[in-house]
C-alpha cells in the first residue's frame, strides 16, 4: 500500500519521551480532571440542594446511564488506538477512513442505546431495589439521561480522536469550557429552577453537546489531516470490526465503573440501609477525581505508545509505559495520605454538615480507598496493553475484573455485612494488579512491526 507523508506526526516518533509524556499528559490530566466536574459537581449541587434521597437517587441511576461513556470510549479508544498505529505506519489514508466510521458507528450506537435507555431504565431500578421518592427522582434522571444520550458517546468518542489528532490542549480547552457550562446549568437547573435530578441530566448532557460540537468541528474542518467527508462514512467491516475488538477493553472498563456502582447500590441496599447508598456516593465521587487523574495518565500515554507500536519503536514504548506507572502509583500514594488525613473535608464537600451521614461514610472511606494504587495501575495497565495492539490481554484484565468484582462483593456482603462490601474492591484490584505484573514480565522480547492493512 501505497505510504501516505507523516510529517505532521513526526514528533511522537524523534521527541524525547519524557517531552513527549508532558505534552500528552498533562492536558489530558487536566481535561480529565474537569471532565470529573460533569459528576462531582452534580454532586455537590445535589447534596447540598436536594438532600440525602438525591444523592441516593443519583447514585443509583448514573451506573446505569454510564453505558453511554463506555460505549463512546470503546469507539473512541478503539478507533485512536487503530488511528495512531496506522499513522505509525504511514498510512495516512486508512486512518481517515477510521474516523468517519467512527463518527457513523457514533450515530447507530446512539439510537439503539438511547431508545433502550428509555424502554427500561424504571425496571432496572426496581430490580436494584429503588422505591418511592428514590425511584422517582433516579427515573427523571435517566430519562433525560438517555433522550440526549447521544451527546455523552459523541463526545466521549472524539475527544479521544482530537487529542490523537495532535491536538492535546484543545481537548483541554473544550473540557474546560464544557465543565464551566455545566457548573452554571446545574445553578440554573437545581437551584435557580428546582427540577431536582432532571435538572442535573439536562445540564450534563447540555455540557457534554458543547463538548461534542467542538471537537467535531475539528474534524469537519479542511484542515484537519483526518477530515471526515462523505467518503469516509460508509461502514467497512474490517475497520469496525478492528474498532471494536481494540476497543472492547475500554467497554468493560467503563461498563466496570457502572457494575461497581451498581453491585455496591444493591449490595449496600441487601445489608445496609439507604444512608449506606448515600455514604457509597461521596466515596464514589470522591474516587472519580482520582480515577480520572489515572485516565488521563492512560489517555495520554497512548496516542505516545501506539504511534510508536506501529513505527516498530518498543524502546520507546517501554520507556513510556514504565513513566505512565510510576507517575501514576506517585499519585496514588499521595491521594491515600490525603484521604486518611482529611476524611471529614471530604465528607463535607459533597454532602455539608450532615452528623448522621459523616460517620458512616468516614468508616467507609477507611475501609475502601487503600487499594486506590492498584486501580491506578490496572486502568493505565489495560489502556496500555490496548494501545500496542494487545487486545486479548486488555480484554482479560478488564473482563476479569467484571467477574471478580461481582463474586468478591456478594461474597464479603455475606460474611462481614457493610464491611465486606467495603473491602471487596481493593482485595479485588490488588488480585488483578499482581497478576497483570506477572504478565509484564512475561513480555520477554518486544513484539513485532504490526501489519493490520
Amino acid at each position: 500500500m501505497e505510504k501516505d507523508s507523516p510529517s505532521a506526526y513526526l514528533p511522537l516518533k524523534h521527541d524525547s519521551v519524557y517531552r513527549l509524556f508532558i505534552r500528552y499528559t498533562l492536558p489530558t490530566i487536566a481535561a480529565m480532571l474537569v471532565t470529573g466536574v460533569y459528576v462531582a459537581i452534580d454532586g455537590m449541587f445535589v447534596g447540598h440542594f436536594i438532600g440525602e434521597n438525591g444523592l441516593a437517587g443519583i447514585m443509583l441511576g448514573y451506573p446505569i446511564g454510564s453505558i453511554l461513556y463506555a460505549l463512546g470510549a470503546m469507539i473512541g479508544m478503539g478507533a485512536s488506538a487503530l488511528v495512531s498505529i496506522k499513522l505509525g505506519q504511514e498510512q495516512k489514508a486508512q486512518a481517515r477512513q477510521i474516523v468517519g466510521n467512527a463518527f457513523t458507528l457514533c450515530l447507530i450506537v446512539s439510537v439503539l442505546t438511547c431508545s433502550l435507555g428509555m424502554m427500561f431504565s424504571k425496571p432496572i431500578l426496581i430490580w436494584l431495589g429503588a422505591e418511592g421518592e428514590i425511584l422517582q427522582m433516579a427515573q427523571d434522571y435517566l430519562f433525560w439521561y438517555f433522550a440526549m444520550g447521544a451527546f455523552a458517546i459523541l463526545s466521549m468518542a472524539f475527544s479521544a480522536l482530537l487529542r490523537n489528532d495532535g491536538q492535546p490542549n484543545r481537548v483541554t480547552l473544550i473540557m474546560i469550557f464544557g465543565g464551566v457550562l455545566n457548573v452554571i446549568l446545574d445553578w440554573l437547573f437545581i437551584v435557580v429552577i428546582p427540577w431536582a435530578l432532571t435538572g442535573a441530566a439536562i445540564a450534563t448532557m447540555l455540557s457534554q453537546l458543547a463538548t461534542a460540537w467542538l471537537c467535531l468541528q475539528h474534524f469537519f474542518s479542511e484542515k484537519s489531516e483526518l477530515r471526515i467527508g462523505w467518503d469516509t462514512l460508509r461502514l467497512r467491516w474490517q475497520h469496525c470490526t478492528q474498532i471494536v475488538r481494540l476497543g472492547f477493553s475500554s467497554l468493560l472498563m467503563y461498563l466496570y465503573l457502572s457494575v461497581v456502582l451498581t453491585l455496591h447500590n444493591k449490595a449496600l441496599l441487601w445489608v445496609g440501609k439507604p444512608i449506606h447508598v448515600a455514604a457509597y456516593g461521596v466515596i464514589s465521587y470522591t474516587e472519580a477525581f482520582f480515577y480520572l487523574i489515572f485516565e488521563g495518565i492512560a489517555l495520554g500515554t497512548q496516542p505516545i505508545t501506539s504511534y510508536n507500536t506501529g513505527a516498530g519503536l518498543h524502546d520507546r514504548v517501554t520507556k513510556t509505559r514504565n513513566l505512565a506507572f510510576g507517575t501514576t502509583i506517585t499519585f496514588a500514594l499521595l491521594g491515600v495520605i490525603f484521604l486518611y488525613s482529611m476524611p471529614e473535608w471530604v465528607v463535607y464537600l459533597f454532602a455539608g454538615d450532615n452528623a448522621a451521614l459523616q460517620p458512616v461514610a468516614i468508616e467507609g472511606m477507611q475501609l475502601y480507598f487503600w487499594g486506590l494504587p492498584m486501580e491506578g495501575m490496572l486502568l493505565v495497565g489495560a489502556t496500555y496493553f490496548q494501545s500496542i495492539n494487545q487486545a486479548k490481554t486488555a480484554t482479560m484484565l478488564t473482563g476479569g475484573k467484571l467477574i471478580l468484582i461481582t463474586l468478591f462483593i456478594f461474597a464479603l456482603a455475606g460474611v462481614w455485612g457493610v464491611n465486606g462490601v467495603w473491602i471487596a474492591l481493593p482485595l479485588c484490584s490488588t488480585t488483578l494488579a499482581v497478576w497483570m505484573l506477572f504478565q509484564l514480565r512475561q513480555q520477554a522480547r518486544p513484539q513485532p512491526a504490526l501489519s493490520m492493512g
